[in-house]
């Protein structure tokens, strides 16, 4: 059964992408707002049930031709089957709920949040601003800095933080049984920060700046644990493809719903500011916190068991890092086209992820935006990210996800160098609007491609371990965008020279999936693995010790297959001998 569940799941590689489309675009068009999330997820039941039942029939007749039946052993596969259904239901479900409390989360301390800290700092350093007289950039300092750094100073510390202590992070919830308790502890400070942070906003700014800082990076944890789940929902990876897409719906439709019902209500029920904007969305934001992450984590995630042990001479500490070593080392060494899309992907998320908050302090230094004309803006951004979901789908289809990834991002590339032209002066609204719509499309692009790509040239059986490294690399110079900002922009730089600095990374992700290769070639790469004809990691001293001896014997340079040099008893040995799937002698073009 194993081997046939094998060789199914492998059959539906080479298709993959196409599904992951198919589902992703079907999904993002239809939306369901978060309040009735549970209500959208609740008629895809049904179908998933169906799928199941189908599963576990063909693993009737399987188990039937091969062992001898008894209807014990098939009441007890049947009981096994629907308790693994309800669990698995149960955490989707869960999924659901947390998807949709963090895209609510997001936008209230991404958009109103960073809107009224940028006000506050800068009232703190005597610069008001009148309607009638607008100050572009304001020379005072507080606490040793401009306000306008307020915002790029936190995400830097975070993208710190978060570069440094994730694999500690990591390395609890593989290593221990505190997994649940990770995801609810996070999730639970995460939310009394959000309510601290708008109790003290007015009085006290810059602890609000400070509370910020733990609010995102209790984020970025709460995030390492939620996602540790994903993985184990089902074992069918294309159920896994349709979950994933449902979930990325989820939570942009939170985002969108909360972003215009804020900005309904602040165009008509608070334009005299009687109430901060930030006091308003944080409450908001607060109670859905409470009531979908408390149902979330106390009654629909089920507590895990440590999925791997802590190795031989290593502490929990060391362990996260020690594997993070090892699995870069592999990588480093036989997985060419998964290095240098972690290179890529490692500039284009430190741009990407930075660019929300450098839009934001852009928009409100250079253009004099306030919370609602921000809030309108991120509006129109999420809402041109469905269109730009449809144009990754065709690009994609048509030439392939690597070319699809490059376009992308010369997209990015063009539209913030314009912006930077373009957007100068206050009473821009009409123009910066239209450019959100191009930052939407760009965003909408350039996610589901960048993850299409990667899960499409990983190997099965590897998924946890190399998202795991895909996150790592994610974060790994989060950090340099807003210290560069930042750096630029107390030396006295326009923030137009700021905002265009964002072209750098995506100009050098550009130029570096280039060495990615041919798309098919990683494709097919991982589907030898799939097939055991190469390993994915051997024990790096014996591994290396088996490529050494490989290229002593082929002085000609022809591609070594490790996985066939080392026998049970890791004693390396090289033959030139054709095995199944494995080039021989007689076809030099295709080793090379």
């Amino acid at each position: 059964m194993a081997e046939h569940n094998h060789n199914h799941n492998h059959h539906n590689h080479s298709d993959h992408r196409h599904d992951t489309w198919t589902e992703a675009t079907w999904t993002s068009a239809f939306a369901a707002p978060c309040w009735v999330s549970p209500l959208y997820y609740s008629t895809t039941i049904e179908d998933e049930h169906a799928n199941l039942n189908g599963d576990s029939d063909h693993v009737k007749q399987e188990s039937s031709s091969s062992l001898p039946a008894s209807s014990s052993s098939n009441n007890t596969q049947n009981s096994n089957i629907k308790e693994a259904a309800s669990v698995e239901d149960d955490e989707a479900l869960g999924w659901t709920l947390d998807a949709c409390a963090r895209g609510v989360a997001v936008m209230g301390t991404a958009v109103f949040v960073s809107s009224d800290l940028l006000r506050l700092a800068k009232e703190a350093t005597g610069c008001v601003e009148y309607e009638e007289m607008w100050q572009e950039d304001c020379q005072e300092r507080v606490y040793g800095m401009r306000p306008s750094s307020v915002l790029t100073d936190i995400v830097m510390v975070v993208g710190l933080l978060s570069a440094v202590l994730m694999p500690l992070v990591g390395s609890i919830i593989d290593h221990t049984d505190y997994r649940r308790a990770v995801g609810s502890i996070s999730a639970g400070f995460m939310s009394i920060m959000i309510l601290v942070q708008m109790l003290v906003m007015e009085d006290f700014w810059f602890m609000a700046a400070i509370l910020q800082i733990f609010v995102a990076f209790s984020y970025t944890i709460h995030l390492c644990a939620t996602y540790a789940y994903l993985p184990e929902l089902t074992s069918n990876h294309e159920k896994l493809t349709q979950y994933t897409a449902r979930f990325t719906a989820v939570q942009y439709g939170g985002s969108v719903v909360f972003l215009m019902a804020m900005v309904g209500g602040l165009s008509l029920l608070n334009r005299d500011e009687q109430y901060r904007s930030s006091t308003i969305s944080q409450t908001v934001v607060f109670v859905v916190c409470c009531i979908f992450f408390g149902y979330a984590w106390t009654s629909l995630f089920r507590p895990r068991p440590a999925s791997q042990q802590v190795p031989e001479n290593k502490t929990l500490v060391s362990a996260g890092f020690w594997k993070i070593y090892k699995t870069a080392q592999t990588i480093l060494l036989h997985h060419s086209a998964i290095k240098w899309f972690l290179v890529s992907a490692a500039f284009t998320q430190a741009a990407t992820t930075t660019f929300s908050t450098i839009a934001i302090t852009y928009m409100t230094e250079q253009l004099g935006f306030d919370s609602r004309e921000n809030g309108t803006a991120i509006l129109i951004l999420l809402l041109f990210g469905v269109p730009g979901t449809r144009i990754a789908a065709w690009l994609t289809s048509s030439i392939n996800p690597i070319r699809s990834l490059q376009t992308n991002l010369i997209f990015w590339i063009c539209s913030i160098a314009a912006a930077a032209v373009c957007l100068y002066k206050p009473d821009q609204q009409g123009t910066a609007y239209v450019f959100a719509m191009f930052w939407g499309l760009a965003i909408g692009w350039v996610y589901p491609t960048e993850k299409t790509l990667y899960v499409t040239i990983i190997p099965r059986g590897q998924e946890a371990e190399l998202m795991g490294t895909y996150i790592c690399a994610c974060q790994m110079l989060s950090w340099l965008p807003p210290l560069i900002f930042s750096v630029m922009n107390e030396m006295g730089f326009s923030m137009r020279s700021g905002l265009i600095t964002l072209t750098f990374y995506f100009t050098v992700s550009f130029f570096i999936l280039f060495l990615v290769g041919d798309y098919d070639e990683a494709v097919a790469h991982a589907r030898q693995i799939d097939e055991g004809i190469i390993p994915f990691a051997e024990n790096p001293d014996a591994l290396a010790t088996a490529i050494g001896a490989c290229y002593e014997e082929f002085a000609d340079e022809r591609m070594c297959q490790p996985g066939l040099v080392l026998d049970d008893t890791e004693d390396p040995m090289c033959t030139s001998a054709p095995q199944d799937g494995v080039v021989s002698d007689a076809e030099p073009d295709r080793q090379q």
